[in-house]
């Protein structure tokens, strides 16, 4: 790595950052979402991109062999450096004559009328992009970049704003050279695409930042990329960086050390949107969580005191959504939105009294802890105001592994009389489990494949465990000498970051397990129809209206796609009966239940595929070791998923 014209650049040798994050939400609270590029909008750019990024695999390969990871780091006294990691061993050498980032360049000033392009970064096939419900459906993606919206909302109202969308729309040369400020926002599982558009602006002259939960977490690999990098959230001092960019005075580096007060936070920007490209839109109650999970950078980033939107201004997002034609979902992005319950309680029946006067034009889903059974006067209040469904952090069914991750909130009551209570209250429940504690023996895959299937969750997030940098799980690793510094993880669906207890082989085959037996055509199915039963969806929960020849046209898709090209289609024809025979005329349950079932043409082909990339990588690991005791030895294989 060099320095040129005091600025940061790439040298032959390339870059590779150090550590994992793998969720948060920051620049203004990007959601953990993810979405899949169109094949017609890579191939538009393809050409373009190639310029800017030939040699990608010669740097891969030369990085490899030299086995050793170059980045910058930032101090606590804000001091820079090179970090240099190689075989697991990290150094840091401190740069001298650098005291503060801010005495790395000045900047020209941008003026008074900056055109900024906002642009939002692909995410790679995963759990959640959805690919082949986009297939079936007259949509682009699943949610829009709410950060980047309200952080257009904090822009002078004099900047010219143009938003990019790379999940579905082209990123060509014309757009960036418009600009005078690409503004860039993405978690860790989009470090990738980040990583190119930056290079892309640079190479054609352009100026550069970034935030949101990746430059939050780790601004050591963002620094080498873009001119400015914001750290933390920028909601109350944005103004000052605006008018440090008209002025020419920005700063290379803004670490935000205070938590802003949200409930003086504008209004998002959503008619930057394309809007009839999304299965959802995106609003947010609350930053923050009180618990203090070992394994979660929510409570690092955003603390421990939830901070709250005001219920007026929530119903100000609302209205504009209403405004635009929205009558379909809407996530609150909260990553606990019970985290302060009495004020969610408070919102919650200002929103019912909204839903009743609009005539529940928006069906709601949200995350929230499970404690969330405890409340069941909030439940009811939640069920009135048409929430669906909830996503459940459940993690493990072993109370070893929540002791281990201080996730003690869920020690408090059973987790499978929590789930039953919420979806008897009227919640259709939703989780997410990880495995990978240092307490995890090698009955845990068949602990959680039971848990799963007791609970009738159809959409259950199975992963590994991961330490994203600044949580107590990544310094814990970290001092035991069990951090792996050059992984690629980004996403709990990679392999740990760090040493398990459990050998790796061992990991990935029961993993390996656990997607065959839940996502198998035949038990995905069950389990969707079981789900059914348990929930109680009752009055007034209304799904929205679809238009009746976009329902007709969903309809012969999943017909032709599912139940006659699929090698899943005798499962499918079977739920699919069951449910006309039993909730046709249940518009809830009906809804819900055509929801899951062409969710399966995501959730089949995606679990058949990670399960063909965790052969490769058993058989690497394998290869690697070269010990008689790790040798694979696989219990199923991929093609256990082809039909039932």
């Amino acid at each position: 790595m060099s320095i040129a014209d005091g600025r940061f650049e790439l040298s032959e040798r390339g870059f590779k950052g150090l550590g994992s994050g793998v969720r948060g939400s920051s620049f203004a609270n990007s959601a953990n979402l993810e979405m899949r590029a169109c094949p017609q909008v890579r191939e538009r750019e393809s050409r373009e991109e190639k310029r800017y990024f030939p040699k990608v695999s010669n740097i891969e390969q030369t990085r490899a062999a030299e086995n050793a990871a170059i980045g910058v780091y930032v101090s606590k006294n804000g001091r820079l450096g090179w970090a240099v990691a190689t075989r697991g061993a990290k150094m840091e050498i401190p740069m001298k004559n650098h005291k503060d980032p801010s005495d790395l360049k000045s900047f020209p000033p941008l003026g008074a009328a900056v055109k900024v392009l906002m642009i939002w970064p692909r995410f790679p096939s995963s759990f959640w992009s959805m690919d082949g419900i986009l297939d079936l459906v007259p949509i682009k993606t699943d949610q829009p970049p709410l950060g980047l919206l309200t952080v257009a909302a904090l822009c002078p109202k004099n900047w010219t704003l143009r938003l990019i969308d790379r999940s579905f729309e082209a990123l060509l040369d014309a757009d960036i050279l418009w600009a005078d400020l690409v503004m860039v926002s993405g978690m860790r599982v989009q470090k990738d695409d980040i990583r190119e558009t930056l290079l892309r602006a640079r190479a054609l002259g352009k100026r550069t930042m970034v935030g949101g939960p990746l430059a939050s977490s780790e601004p050591e690999l963002m620094l080498p990329l873009a001119d400015h990098v914001v750290v933390g959230e920028p909601d109350e001092v944005f103004p000052e960086i605006a008018a440090d960019l008209e002025r020419g005075s920005a700063k290379p580096l803004y670490d935000i050390k205070e938590k802003p007060d949200i409930s003086k936070t504008p209004l998002p920007r959503f008619d930057l949107l394309k809007i009839d490209k999304y299965a959802s839109m995106a609003v947010q109650f609350s930053r923050g969580c009180p618990f203090q999970c070992e394994f979660c950078d929510i409570i690092t980033i955003y603390g421990r005191k939830p901070r709250t939107k005001s219920p007026r201004q929530l119903l100000a997002e609302f209205d504009a959504l209403y405004e635009l034609g929205w009558r379909d979902q809407v996530l609150i992005v909260d990553d606990n939105f019970i985290g302060n319950h009495k004020l969610a309680l408070e919102m919650v029946r200002k929103l019912e009294e909204w839903q009743v006067s609009h005539h529940y034009p928006m069906l709601l889903y949200t995350e929230a802890s499970i404690d969330l059974a405890q409340k069941p006067e909030l439940i009811k209040a939640m069920v009135r105001a048409n929430f669906f469904y909830v996503f459940i952090g459940i993690e493990s069914p072993s109370p070893q592994a929540q002791m281990e991750a201080k996730k003690f909130q869920n020690l408090r009551r059973d987790p499978l009389e929590s789930v039953r209570f919420i979806q008897s209250e009227g919640l259709w429940v939703t989780a997410g489990f990880i495995v990978g504690f240092d307490s995890d023996t090698e009955d845990i895959f068949d602990q959680q494949i039971d848990f799963i299937e007791r609970a009738a969750i159809p959409w259950a997030m199975a992963g590994f465990l991961q330490a994203p940098p600044t949580t107590p799980l990544f310094d814990r690793m970290r001092k035991e000498g069990r951090l792996i510094m050059d992984t690629t993880a980004t996403s709990n669906f990679d392999p740990p970051n760090f040493i398990t207890r459990l050998p790796l082989p061992v990991l990935l085959e029961g993993y390996r397990r656990m997607l065959v037996a839940l996502y198998s055509p035949g038990a995905f199915f069950d389990r969707c129809y079981r789900s059914l039963l348990h929930w109680q969806a009752r009055k007034p929960q209304e799904p929205p209206e679809i238009p009746f020849m976009i329902a007709l046209g969903i309809v012969f898709r999943s017909i032709l796609h599912q139940g006659i090209l699929s090698s899943y289609r005798r499962a499918y024809w079977k739920f699919l009966l069951r449910l006309v025979a039993r909730w046709s005329l249940h518009p809830c349950r009906f809804s819900m239940g055509f929801a899951m079932l062409i969710s399966g043409h995501h959730f089949i082909h995606y679990a058949r595929n990670l399960a063909v990339q965790l052969d490769a990588q058993l058989h690497k690991s394998r290869f690697q070791r070269r010990s008689p005791e790790l040798i694979y030895e696989p219990s199923a294989r991929s093609s256990d998923f082809i039909t039932e």
